[in-house]
Formats: structure tokens, C-alpha cells, sequence
């Protein structure tokens, strides 16, 4: 430990301390004789904030200096020491916690996958479209994949989940994971938009406006359009303004009523035919021949 001497000046402390340095912690910076002894302090005065240092006098030359005090130093040691090893401990559970981490992360984003196939297995409907959804936007990408997921679509659009069959006609529509095939994608289509499907509304409006994959029929496409419009869909409210616009006025009253039906005829059905009246008003005759009032708007 450094010895300071109590008294003398700086030009004479410097190499004293130096030579004390040298010769040990309680050599004397006098005379550098280790025959020291631990001595008091003379009054308040001398004490005063020198906690942690102690005064020793020097048994060959009879003259005092401070040194540190042994335990405050131990404990602030100990203390340094602590605190470097816990740093050092806190670094590599760290690090332990981030390699268990990306462990678990890799381990989580596998989880669901298998989860979902099991559930799948199992028979649950919205087990069977999430695993095909997640076949489509989380797999390789290879066409084994794509054509999995197809056939969970399936599974689950035979269950009479909506989303699965409005996600197997864009399979069907597009040519993704099987077979591009347009009455598919509307049979689809179709059984997604009488479930309330709003986008799949949307979409058989479209198919019977072009005839792709059903008839081109205007009324029907009217109806759906009006149908997804009523439940917000946007494009659809100007398509059906496009469409109507082309529409005789019995037509138009016509595919507005048909659009309030509880339940859309399918895409290959035959629709009543129109009857003018001496009044106007066209009334609707069904395939059977019987006569029906128009419903009151």
C-alpha cells in the first residue's frame, strides 16, 4: 500500500513515496525502514476525513505517516470483485438466454405448422384452412406444397368453412396448387357468396358479368354486386352502379329483388322470367308457370 507521509513538503513526498512504493506498503518514506508500527491520531483535527487511512510511526526514525487502512481496502476489493463477476455473469447468461431464445423461436415458428396438422387430422374444419393457409404463405413453395394446401382448402370447403371455399376459388380461379379452372373457381365462388362471403359476392358478380366460368347474365351480376355493396365493399357498390346503368328498367327492378332473396339461385339455375302488366310492373314467373307479386321495396 502507498504511504503518504502526515507533514513534510511536495518536493520531498514525491520520491518518498516512490522509494516507499518501492521498498513495501509499510516501509517508512523517511528512512525506508520496515520497523513501523500503527500509531493514533492526535486530535479530531488530523482525523478528519481520513477514513481510510491510518497514521504509523516509524520505530528507527520516530517520525509518522499515514498508509490505507487494510479493510476498507479488502472490502472495497471485494466489492470490485463482485461487481466484475456479476458483470461478467450477467454477459454470458445473457448470451445463454439469447441462444435458448432463437432455440425457442425456431422451435415456436415449427410449433403451429405441426399444432394445425394434427388439429387438421383431426377433422376440425378451421384447423384444416389455417394448415392450407399456412401450406400456401409459410411453405416452400414447391408444388408438392401448393397442391397440400389445395386439398386442405378442400377438406375444409366441404366442412362448409367460408373462407376456405372463397380461398379454394382463387386457387381454382388463379391455377395455384392445381388445375386452373373457372366453373370450379364459381361453384366456389358461389357457395362462399350465399354464406355471406362478401368479397366472394364481389367475385361472382364479376364472373357473371364476364361469363367466365358461369353464364354472362347482367341481372345475376347486378345482384351480387348490389349484394357485396350492402355490406360495404366498395368496388362492388360501383360496379353495380356500372352494371344497372346498362339494365332495362324491368331488369333493374328485377335483379334489385333478386338480390333481397333470402337465397341467390346457383350460378347454372334458371332465373324466373319477367311478364309485363297492364300496370307496369313486371311480376315474376317462376320455372313452375306459378305467378308471384313483386316483393314490396
Amino acid at each position: 500500500m502507498l504511504a503518504v507521509v502526515l507533514a513534510p513538503t511536495f518536493h520531498t513526498i514525491v520520491p518518498q513515496r516512490l522509494s516507499s512504493l518501492i521498498s513495501g506498503p509499510r516501509a517508512c518514506p523517511y528512512c525506508l525502514s520496515k520497523d513501523t508500527k500503527d500509531s493514533i491520531w492526535r486530535n479530531r483535527e488530523e482525523k478528519a476525513g481520513r477514513f481510510w487511512l491510518r497514521p504509523v510511526r516509524c520505530r528507527a526514525c520516530h517520525k509518522r505517516f499515514v498508509r490505507l487502512r487494510r479493510v476498507p481496502v479488502a472490502v472495497l476489493g471485494g466489492l470490485v470483485l463482485l461487481t466484475v463477476v456479476g458483470t461478467l455473469a450477467w454477459t454470458l447468461s445473457g448470451i445463454e438466454a439469447q441462444a435458448v431464445s432463437d432455440h425457442d423461436r425456431m422451435l415456436s415458428e415449427l410449433a403451429p405448422l405441426e399444432a394445425e396438422r394434427r388439429r387438421a387430422a383431426a377433422g376440425d374444419a378451421a384447423a384444416q384452412y389455417t394448415y392450407g393457409m399456412l401450406l400456401f404463405q409459410g411453405g416452400s413453395g414447391e408444388a408438392s406444397d401448393m397442391a397440400e394446401a389445395v386439398r386442405w382448402l378442400e377438406k375444409a370447403a366441404a366442412q362448409g368453412h367460408a373462407q376456405a371455399q372463397y380461398e379454394l376459388a382463387l386457387a381454382f380461379k388463379l391455377g395455384r396448387g392445381t388445375l386452373q379452372d373457372y366453373p370450379a373457381a364459381a361453384r366456389w365462388f358461389a357457395r362462399a357468396a350465399r354464406s355471406g362471403h362478401v368479397a366472394a359476392q364481389y367475385h361472382m358478380g364479376r364472373l357473371h358479368r364476364i361469363g367466365e366460368g358461369v353464364s354472362l347474365d347482367l341481372v345475376r351480376a347486378y345482384a351480387w354486386f348490389n349484394r357485396a355493396a350492402a355490406q360495404g365493399h366498395g368496388a362492388a357498390r360501383g360496379a353495380r352502379d356500372e352494371v344497372g346503368a346498362s339494365l332495362r328498367p324491368e331488369q333493374l327492378q328485377f335483379a334489385q329483388r333478386l338480390s333481397r332473396e333470402a337465397e341467390m339461385p346457383e350460378p347454372d339455375a334458371e332465373l324466373p322470367t319477367l311478364m309485363p302488366t297492364a300496370s307496369g310492373v313486371s311480376t315474376v314467373v317462376p320455372a313452375s308457370g306459378e305467378m308471384q307479386r313483386p316483393a314490396i321495396r
